[in-house]
């Protein structure tokens, strides 16, 4: 017998993989492949919508926040040297400011102002909020406080504007006089402060979208009080 001829098993025949073979598992590595890629991303975009409203969400509530220590805390007009001015819808201290967009409030003295070692004025400031075009145009505007700290100054002093928050489509202030809320208000013809300010906001969507959101209130009590408005209150408990 030819040593060359060898009688070869079936099984020792088969030591590498069919077309058939490698053509199917090519398709399951596929369908794997497009199921991992298709989970990943999916959480990547969940993670970037969830971070994204987050800090939208701390940039309104930062922006509330310096919106509810202004008003929460307006001085009466006049005091020491006389630096607090009326409560006034109409008559503007602030006039560097207005070059700074549309107006929102008026003028407010209150003591909102930080103090620390680092800090060369009193806690005695003038704020107003203003609507401004944003940099990137589009439907949202930036809401802007020009902050006066000092109220005092040689010359006319420069207010400092703040962007607080952006994406603004409205944002309107009314004043609370007991019996429902108005529009105005002229602390020198009332002689009083209003009971409570309400500030609205309503923002349309980040990145230019479409429709408009739920309109933000924010309600502040107005807590010191002048000697007409005690006296108001005092005529109106005895009838």
């Amino acid at each position: 017998m030819n040593a060359r001829c060898r009688h070869v098993s079936p099984g020792a025949r088969r030591k590498g993989f069919t077309l058939l073979e490698l053509i199917i598992a090519t398709a399951v590595g596929a369908v794997v492949l497009v199921v991992i890629q298709t989970t990943f991303f999916g959480a990547l975009r969940l993670h970037n919508t969830t971070h994204a409203r987050i800090a939208e969400d701390q940039a309104l509530q930062r922006a509330v926040g310096f919106i509810r220590r202004d008003l929460a805390g307006v001085v009466l007009p006049g005091g020491t040297n006389g630096m607090a001015k009326d409560l006034s819808s109409t008559g503007q201290s602030l006039s560097l400011a207005d070059n700074l967009g549309e107006r929102v409030t008026p003028d407010i003295y209150t003591s909102s102002g930080r103090i620390d070692g680092w800090t060369p004025f009193a806690d005695l400031q003038a704020v107003a909020y203003f609507l401004a075009p944003a940099e990137g145009g589009g439907r949202g505007r930036n809401l802007i406080r020009a902050v006066t700290r000092n109220l005092l100054p040689v010359q006319e002093a420069q207010p400092d504007p703040q962007v607080i928050l952006g994406d603004v489509e409205a944002a309107t202030i009314s004043f609370y006089d007991g019996n429902g809320w108005i529009e105005s208000w002229e602390s020198a013809e009332s002689q009083t402060l209003p009971l409570a300010f309400r500030f609205t906001l309503a923002r349309v969507p980040a990145g230019g979208g479409q429709g408009t959101l739920a309109p933000v209130e924010i309600v502040v009590p107005v807590m010191v009080r002048t000697t007409t408005s005690q006296t108001e209150e005092t005529e109106g408990m005895q009838l």
